[in-house]
């Protein structure tokens, strides 16, 4: 059981962050959904800051920077950036968001069903396009014919091949993890009743793959050294490829260890992870405790510092807003953070 003062819960209250007073008062302190203080706190999430900030710099109402296909992807600027965070900051529904996800339905959305860089199927990214799948589920996008290709694509390219996902294979992990985390969001955030089989099995694939890593426990552990000699030795095609298939064949009882990047948690997170982004993918999936987190969760448990959490990433590239201040207390890290312990070890309000 974890305890957490009620200055806490009072603070992640206030009416300065709407979308975390919301989330609080459903998440952490079970407040039905129809009460009218949650009702009127659910009203005033679209009055949150930094999500008018993200409408106002909307350009004729429709996408931001600039409305070609190969900018829809401008770090962080561009159109499926903005989808992402209004998804993230809890942002309801309105005509300029729905403009939106009509734009980036014509311009990024590929032949394949999947979302891409440039419009095309060799631009698609998976990670792309489970962040932006669970961004048209949030919008209410679900039954809509182009999100169901998004979808599709994403079980053809995830699941029929049994949770093998293609990236560059710069280092010596065959398939990309780091998406692992996206998927699970992505599918879970169908509803229960909703999801088929094949989804199912998708969302079993991704908990299989995330508790027999110990969640963040999956690089292996001479990868940094082969990088090095790869880059040293200016590897390239088929001679990089040679080289990493005999640098694998030679260290085959390789341990994997900790992805250190992951062990700092930030929001809004992006086509990465960290630890406490994997582990409300697990709770959305109402996945039960196993001993396969413990890790995990003695590593958010600690990182609070009375009873908040702080912000250890900060955004390098230009944004329309400022969301909360590097290493400063974080109203969204502690929700995520209170509703992942709540969940997995159960939570405690002391005065």
């Amino acid at each position: 059981m974890f305890e957490v003062e009620q200055k806490t819960i009072n603070w992640l209250l206030k009416n300065n962050n709407q979308p975390v007073k919301y989330l609080t008062q459903i998440k952490i302190l079970d407040i039905d959904e129809q009460d009218k203080t949650v009702l009127s706190s659910k009203n005033q999430i679209m009055n949150y800051q930094p999500i008018k900030e993200i409408l106002e710099n909307q350009i004729d109402n429709r996408y931001w920077f600039d409305a070609k296909k190969d900018q829809n992807y401008k770090k962080y600027l561009g159109t499926f950036w903005q989808l992402i965070f209004l998804y993230e900051l809890n942002a309801l529904s309105n005509i300029q968001i729905e403009n939106a996800i009509e734009h980036i339905f014509s311009t990024g959305q590929a032949p394949n069903g999947g979302f891409s860089v440039t419009g095309t199927n060799s631009g698609v990214i998976t990670c792309l396009t489970s962040n932006i799948l669970r961004a048209l589920i949030h919008f209410n996008y679900l039954n809509d014919d182009r999100t169901q290709a998004a979808l599709e694509h994403l079980m053809s390219d995830y699941v029929d091949k049994e949770g093998y996902i293609r990236c560059r294979m710069y280092g010596l992990a065959s398939s990309c993890y780091m998406t692992i985390p996206k998927i699970l969001h992505a599918l879970t955030a169908i509803p229960s009743k909703e999801r088929t089989p094949r989804v199912k099995k998708g969302i079993d694939l991704c908990v299989k793959l995330l508790l027999e890593n110990q969640i963040y426990k999956y690089v292996p552990e001479k990868n940094r050294e082969w990088l090095k000699y790869a880059n040293e030795k200016k590897l390239k095609g088929s001679q990089f490829f040679e080289e990493r298939k005999e640098f694998l064949e030679k260290n085959l009882s390789m341990k994997k260890v900790e992805k250190a990047g992951w062990m700092k948690f930030g929001f809004p997170l992006n086509y990465n992870s960290d630890v406490l982004d994997v582990m409300r993918s697990l709770v959305s999936a109402d996945v039960k405790y196993s001993s396969e987190m413990d890790s995990a969760l003695e590593l958010i448990k600690n990182k609070h510092r009375k009873g908040k959490w702080i912000n250890e990433k900060q955004y390098k590239s230009p944004m329309y807003t400022q969301i909360e201040l590097y290493k400063e207390k974080s109203k969204w890290i502690t929700l995520h953070a209170l509703t992942v312990l709540k969940h997995f070890k159960g939570l405690k309000i002391i005065s």
